[in-house]
């Protein structure tokens, strides 16, 4: 059931008797958001839910905010006897006021409680990552998805260990793009001047220096260029570029040739750039076969 306002309609969880710990997770997992917590004296439990309120079972908007009283020791208890007396209405001003400095030092003791979750990948808020990244001098990509960022760090001495190896990089680049892609060792896809597909010069026409295939690679992803985007064959590129040897040259390749795209794609051997066009397909031929799409080195 919901509002107007698409808020939905449900019943409230019954609190009492949980810690204050669980009852913020069950209420969370109900669609509440957290609690408001307020302390009280009691004999039950320390840190025990006393009561709330609303009362549970009452139907309430999912973005109510529900209200719990915890049990809890006032540190009013640690003065002289004199400071904790009762005015005639049962009310005592000092009490009162110590229950905000228990607030404080009961939130920093659990965030000393949960330190050790900071040093756990899986575990530290995402605003902790480069710095435990930097533990490792780790350098992570900002941009990534939170959850490769935190893979990558977990998995940060391995990599260590097998960084600049034919198996460091297709892990590396297997983690960020989900498929593992083919490297040819000791190759390169053109083996001197070239022109054209169709014999004529044209964006297509390649000239390239000899190149030495010993030095050479070619990534291969099976991945068709229309489900590629250009952000990610950047983010493929630097991932290259970081963990290939410094010597080698690489070539990137995905399957099939993008269509109606006449853009340029540069080609980098060493220090020298060089322009590589694509080909384009006309979609009204029906003889037109994909071939291997090179976007560059």
């Amino acid at each position: 059931m919901t509002t107007g306002t698409n808020r939905q309609l449900q019943s409230v969880p019954n609190l009492v008797g949980l810690t204050q710990e669980d009852a913020e997770l069950v209420l969370l997992t109900a669609g509440f958001p957290a609690p408001d917590v307020k302390y009280c004296e009691s004999y039950e439990p320390i840190h025990s839910v006393v009561s709330q309120q609303p009362l549970p079972n009452s139907i309430r908007d999912s973005n109510t905010v529900i209200q719990v009283m915890v049990s809890q020791r006032n540190l009013v208890r640690f003065l002289p006897g004199i400071f904790q007396r009762e005015d005639p209405t049962g009310g005592n001003f000092l009490r009162d006021f110590l229950w905000i400095f228990q607030h404080i030092i009961d939130g920093i003791n659990q965030k000393i409680d949960g330190v050790h979750e900071i040093f756990d990948p899986h575990e530290t808020p995402a605003e902790f990552l480069p710095w435990l990244a930097s533990w490792s001098a780790f350098t992570i990509d900002e941009n990534w998805p939170e959850e490769q960022r935190r893979e990558l760090i977990k998995k940060a001495m391995e990599f260590y260990r097998i960084r600049g190896t034919k198996k460091g990089l297709i892990n590396w680049l297997e983690l960020f793009t989900g498929t593992t892609p083919t490297i040819l060792e000791n190759e390169w896809p053109f083996k001197g001047f070239q022109i054209g597909v169709a014999s004529t010069i044209g964006v297509d026409s390649i000239i390239l220096p000899p190149v030495n295939t010993a030095h050479c690679f070619i990534v291969e992803f099976p991945i068709h260029a229309d489900d590629i985007t250009d952000e990610m064959i950047i983010r493929i590129h630097d991932i290259i570029q970081a963990q290939k040897p410094a010597h080698t040259t690489y070539f990137l390749r995905f399957q099939g040739t993008r269509k109606n795209d006449t853009s340029w794609v540069p080609i980098i051997i060493g220090d020298h750039r060089v322009g590589a066009g694509m080909e384009i397909i006309d979609d009204d031929d029906e003889d037109s076969e994909d071939e291997d799409m090179d976007l560059g080195i």
